[in-house]
């Protein structure tokens, strides 16, 4: 893919979701901070998915210190959050340091990948019709599906909507969301984040009644159908353990994982 090896496929899958959520900042309501060993994403809303620490790269001889600085920051805020480890992240050692310091292993998501053209699809439902969200009123709707399929409370709907709405919607945009419609209802969600060396699929939701109709399929492939237009020859994405043989069936592959670590304030 793009003359890549599996390691730098794997590593450009963990760099597309790095740039997806430094994205966010776009919002006056996020901030990013580039530090010494790692990137750091910081929001008001209490929960491990809008706080996070990502790519980092910690000498090991300094790893308990810098774990216990990368936590202060949320611990002055009593903020929840994650810790993700990738391919690109290091030392080796990184996740069983994390759950010594009080962080909880909540995933283990398959970093996955492929040329959009490989894609099977013939996999696509005539019956799903896939649209751009591009009104307030869609994302909105959007927002509360996504966060209602992911699990995420009630209280995170209206700041995360505010955080997408300020990155704005369009075609132009590096961030584009999607609405699957089956007669005439929103089925399923998803987005696009066009980074620097691959498009990344992500947030493909799709409600529990329209389950087992191809929804996902369908979805991820109208995706992969936009991506390859943009003359983009490496899609990514990070799939659950559940999801991960709906996307080899579609023709992605699996390069590693990506370990997600939560950490609650006392």
């Amino acid at each position: 893919m793009a003359g890549l090896n599996p390691l730098q496929i794997a590593e450009t899958i963990e760099s597309n979701d790095t740039e997806f959520c430094s994205h966010w900042a776009q919002s006056s309501e996020v901030e990013l901070a580039k530090e010494k060993h790692w990137y750091r994403l910081t929001s008001g809303i209490a929960h491990p998915y809008f706080n996070s620490v990502f790519e980092a790269n910690i000498p090991p001889e300094q790893l308990t210190e810098a774990i216990d600085e990368a936590i202060a920051p949320f611990r002055e805020r009593s903020l929840p959050m994650a810790w993700w480890v990738g391919p690109k992240s290091q030392p080796a050692s990184l996740g069983q340091m994390l759950v010594g310091h009080g962080f909880e292993h909540v995933a283990c998501e398959a970093a996955m990948a492929i040329r959009p053209f490989d894609a099977d699809y013939e996999r696509a439902s005539e019956e799903v019709e896939v649209q751009a969200v591009t009104s307030i009123t869609d994302l909105r709707t959007w927002v509360e599906i996504m966060t209602g399929v992911y699990g995420l409370p009630e209280f995170t709907q209206e700041p995360w909507f505010r955080i997408l709405k300020q990155a704005g919607l369009g075609s132009r945009k590096k961030l584009q969301h999607f609405m699957a419609i089956v007669d005439g209802e929103v089925a399923g969600v998803g987005s696009i984040f066009y980074g620097i060396q691959a498009a990344g699929i992500y947030n493909i939701a799709v409600l529990p009644e329209f389950r087992g109709q191809g929804v996902a399929s369908t979805l991820t492939i109208s995706l992969l159908s936009l991506i390859d237009e943009r003359g983009v020859d490496l899609a990514t994405l990070c799939a659950s353990r559940k999801a991960e043989s709906l996307y080899r069936q579609i023709g992605f592959r699996r390069y590693g994982e990506l370990n997600c670590y939560a950490w609650m304030p006392h």
